[in-house]
């Protein structure tokens, strides 16, 4: 078998794989794929339209109601009718009996006006405020949830991106020295192990590298996923994305205080339970309603003494009503309503703890990956140098493949190294802005 033109069609005929001549895909334009198809994302926004919609002072209870009611009744009766004699001395004249059919119709239009509800509509007005406005949030969070998505599969097809050319450089090398060993075996300047030794390398490297474009492809698949696309659309990425600038805790920290959406949902959570606090309170008060309506009826009954009657004209009123006594059913909605609240307050103060520890948690990991990737830049001269050198006393037998070999995956591993903690300190920056709130403003 011709071991030459095996390992070197693997070298070079594996190159084309990592498709580095199709079309670059930006993050911008894999952010807005995701936005644009995402369902979830749609979904939300039918709920903030409904949300939207709700407030209103009709929906709220606040505004007058008409109704117009249309009623026709027929029905057949039989009447026995015994009169009182009103002179002295005579008998009662016999019942009269009268038997037919009778009908009614009656048309009332009617419009009804809250005048005091114990301020019930003000505060379930404010309530659909609020409700409007945690939808807006909850639509935040998936858009924040989708980009973090979107920029973490991105990153990770731009790190095994970046893991193919480092693949690469390696089934170069390692081809070379085995064309290099194979020519050397010819004049016998190379013995047979050294020449198996050369092809057990390249054979390695090949394996590995085909190891990274199955890793490479999967990931493209993935994040074809998150951008609601077909899983066999081909693209390059951006290995150099830049997220943000210098992050700093304490500026952080303010961000989260006043921008990050859980924190804010469960505040406008605590709002809403206020108010319906206040709701419940209300039912303490009266309820004064003012009505004016329009009546006409209709009557005609054959089993009557008055056997048509027809009556019209508009009436207006008052009513007041006061819930005196229901059993203590409205004390327990009252004190369950203040449960509720200081049910979401307690919340609260969760949610703002763990947000806290999340953010130091994630600040400490993003300081360390930087600190990680500014030691390892720095080593990685080191190990090109020691490459470098081990290569040139190679040529002149001064040490032998295993010790070129050696010098070569070190510096294989330190690249990989850093390559892996580029993308670790990115997926760092992910968490912190997406804590503090500033991940949409920042990746738009």
């Amino acid at each position: 078998m011709d071991f030459k033109k095996l390992f070197y069609g693997l070298g070079v005929l594996c190159l084309p794989w990592t498709g580095f001549t199709q079309e670059l895909l930006p993050l911008e334009q894999a952010i807005s794929t995701a936005l644009e198809n995402n369902y979830n994302i749609q979904m939300e926004k039918y709920n903030v339209e409904i949300s939207e919609n709700n407030v209103s002072r009709a929906v709220s209870g606040q505004m007058p109601t008409l109704q117009h009611q249309v009623s026709y009744e027929w029905g057949y009766s039989n009447a026995e009718i015994e009169t009182l004699n009103q002179s002295p001395g005579e008998a009662n004249s016999e019942p009269l009996e009268l038997d037919g059919t009778s009908q009614e119709l009656v048309i009332q239009p009617q419009l009804d006006v809250p005048i005091f509800e114990g301020f019930r509509g003000r505060y379930r007005y404010k309530q659909l405020e609020n409700t409007y406005q945690m939808s807006e949030l909850q639509l935040t969070g998936v858009i924040e949830q989708t980009i973090s998505s979107t920029v973490s599969a991105y990153l990770e097809v731009a790190r095994l991106q970046s893991r193919l050319a480092i693949d690469e450089e390696n089934i170069v090398i390692s081809n070379d020295r085995w064309q290099r060993v194979t020519e050397d075996a010819k004049f016998g300047a190379a013995n047979s192990i050294q020449r198996l030794q050369a092809e057990v390398d390249l054979k390695t490297d090949s394996a590995n590298y085909r190891n990274s474009v199955l890793a490479y492809e999967n990931s493209r698949r993935d994040l074809n996923l998150v951008m609601a696309q077909s899983p066999e659309e081909v693209f390059t990425v951006q290995e150099d994305v830049m997220l943000s600038n210098d992050l700093r805790y304490d500026q952080l920290e303010e961000e989260m205080k006043a921008n990050n959406t859980q924190l804010n949902l469960s505040k406008l959570s605590i709002s809403n339970a206020a108010y319906d606090v206040k709701i419940n309170e209300s039912t303490m008060f009266p309820r004064v309603s003012g009505y004016a309506n329009y009546t006409y009826l209709d009557s005609e009954d054959e089993a009557n003494f008055l056997q048509a009657n027809t009556v019209y004209g508009p009436s207006v009123g008052v009513s007041l009503s006061w819930s005196v006594f229901t059993g203590g059913a409205n004390k327990i909605q009252r004190q369950n309503a203040q449960v509720s609240l200081d049910r979401e307050k307690t919340s609260l103060s969760s949610t703002t703890l763990n947000l806290q520890k999340e953010l130091r948690n994630a600040y400490a990991q993003y300081t360390n990956n930087k600190q990680q990737l500014r030691i390892e830049k720095s080593n990685l001269a080191i190990y090109e140098r020691n490459y470098q050198k081990n290569s040139e006393d190679y040529k002149f037998g001064l040490v032998d493949a295993s010790d070129v070999r050696t010098a070569q995956q070190n510096l294989s591993l330190a690249k990989n190294r850093i390559n892996d903690l580029v993308y670790n300190v990115k997926q760092s920056e992910i968490q912190l802005l997406e804590l503090s709130g500033r991940l949409t403003q920042q990746t738009h």
